[in-house]
């Protein structure tokens, strides 16, 4: 077997490492191989046809391991086998061009520029992280990142966010690969200082997160009881005409429940009729909620002009509407909706037909003996977006996520979904709630510690205590994506320093 196609097998195995040390695999240490074996691709490529290859290869084991969950979403709608393995597979490798894009422009433009292993592709590394995030829409999943989520090196986050933990990742697999490279050529026991500066930094950073938890920026106010109830109502019935009753027993009888309890959330659109057709029970809903003092969030669609929304209501002693702002492709809208809609059941999703909110949104407020409070929603996919929750978060005292993962069945999407959410709370220093259909529902600590959950497919009560807190931590202070920014910034300086001493030593005469 030659080089080249040991390399190709290489590429399957370091782009298959992302997602291994993601959830629910959690082999953290991975992905410094993942990310460090990217960059050696990048620099043994010879040719740019070899940069696009291996990047693509190691793109199609990154994401076709790491949004396989794309195929349980086509199962749970009773896609044929074929068609679901066919559509999952080409997403996939449609997403694998991200990583043959990064590739291909590391080695046509940056790896000549100083200090390229060093500096430069890791900074390029974290500019295509945020490059995934708002290009058609955004796929802001699997970032490098969320490794450090059990270590205490994630506290961090607090101070530099996803990006910034990203970036230290980074730069950590790069000193790494230096180490590594330089002793495999001339077993030169100096090239163990690149590495020991990658573990100094990480041991820093641990140490940091030790002693400043994303907690100790902000200021607790007060405890209170939460409830996340989950239903776990069969995605494939829960549209349907006959479901409806059961539904609405389910939700009242949880509802007796909770007497005690402080915050009540229900899921993402836990109610499958609009609020206008419900009004005797809706109407029992604030009356008891009032009563008993406590605030209740719940999922449900509403509408508006004939338009349909993704919306969370307020009752109780809690007020107000948040509708979603950010639309899941396929899920709740159908791109080229005329061309696509009708052609297989999956183009037809009882939710594909949704509007995003149409002006900014803000939290929903509710009340605790008299005293108010505010709390962030946040529904299902939006959660993903580090700069969507900072902008609701930092006027917010808890977050309430909800979701509807049965759509991706018994898949590794909600496990990693679930690990972005305890994200989200490390960066704001907010406690998060969090009620899904089918699991995982959570609380999650202000430092992004999950203290209780539910199993997967079981009707469940999370119930338990979190503390509201208010203040900000420096990640609110500043968009969540200036450390890819600033990344962008570096990297054009240094190019255009290097295009300016090229064309300064191409002028100097001949002697």
């Amino acid at each position: 077997m030659n080089r080249f196609w040991i390399t190709t097998f290489l590429a399957l195995l370091f782009g298959a490492c992302i997602p291994l040390s993601l959830a629910p695999f959690d082999f953290w240490p991975l992905m410094f191989i993942g990310v460090g074996g990217f960059f050696w691709l990048t620099f043994t490529a010879k040719t740019a046809k070899q940069a696009i290859w291996y990047g693509w290869i190691y793109g199609c084991s990154y994401f076709g391991i790491g949004v396989s969950w794309i195929y349980g979403s086509m199962q749970t709608v009773n896609t044929p086998l074929w068609l679901a393995l066919f559509l999952t597979g080409g997403f996939c490798l449609l997403m694998a061009l991200f990583q043959l894009f990064q590739s291909w422009f590391f080695f046509r433009f940056l790896k000549k520029l100083p200090f390229a292993l060093l500096l430069v592709a890791p900074l390029w590394w974290v500019c295509n992280e945020w490059f995934r995030e708002w290009f058609l829409t955004g796929m802001p999943w699997l970032y490098a990142g969320y490794a450090f989520i059990y270590t205490p090196a994630a506290q961090a986050a607090a101070v530099i966010g996803i990006y910034g933990l990203s970036l230290i990742l980074a730069f950590s697999s790069a000193f790494f690969l230096k180490t590594i490279l330089i002793f495999r050529s001339d077993k030169n026991l100096k090239s163990l200082s690149y590495g020991a500066v990658a573990l100094t930094v990480l041991v820093a950073v641990n140490i940091f997160g030790v002693l400043k938890p994303a907690s100790s920026w902000t200021r607790a106010q007060r405890p209170l009881t939460v409830a996340a109830i989950q239903s776990n109502i069969d995605q494939r019935v829960k549209w349907s005409y006959q479901q409806q009753r059961p539904t609405l027993e389910f939700y009242g009888e949880s509802f007796t429940h909770t007497a005690k309890v402080d915050f009540v959330l229900w899921p993402e659109a836990a109610m499958t009729q609009l609020p206008e057709r419900i009004p005797n029970f809706l109407s029992q809903i604030q009356s008891i909620s009032a009563g008993r003092d406590q605030a209740m969030v719940m999922g449900t669609l509403t509408e508006q002009d004939g338009h349909y929304y993704n919306s969370l209501l307020g009752y109780g002693t809690a007020s107000g509407k948040y509708t979603k702002q950010h639309l899941v492709p396929f899920g709740e809208y159908l791109p080229l909706d005329k061309y696509l809609r009708g052609l297989i059941d999956f183009f037809n999703l009882p939710m594909s037909d949704m509007y995003p909110a149409t002006e900014a949104q803000t939290p929903l407020s509710f009340t605790l003996e008299g005293q108010p409070y505010f709390v962030a929603g946040i529904i299902c996919y939006e959660a993903a977006y580090p700069e969507l929750v900072r902008k609701l978060a930092k006027d917010s005292n808890l977050l309430a996520i909800v979701s509807n993962d049965a759509w991706f069945g018994d898949s590794i999407g909600p496990h990693q979904h679930l690990q972005i959410s305890q994200m989200r709370a490390i960066e704001n220093g907010r406690a998060i709630v969090r009620a899904t259909q089918n699991g995982i529902s959570a609380l999650i600590d202000a430092n992004g510690k999950v203290l209780n959950r539910s199993q997967q497919f079981v009707e469940a009560e999370v119930i338990g205590n979190l503390t509201l807190h208010n203040g900000h931590t420096p990640f609110q202070l500043i968009p969540a994506q200036t450390p890819a920014i600033l990344s962008l910034i570096i990297l054009t300086i240094i190019t255009v320093w290097r295009k300016q001493k090229e064309a300064h030593s191409d002028q100097r005469p001949i002697n």
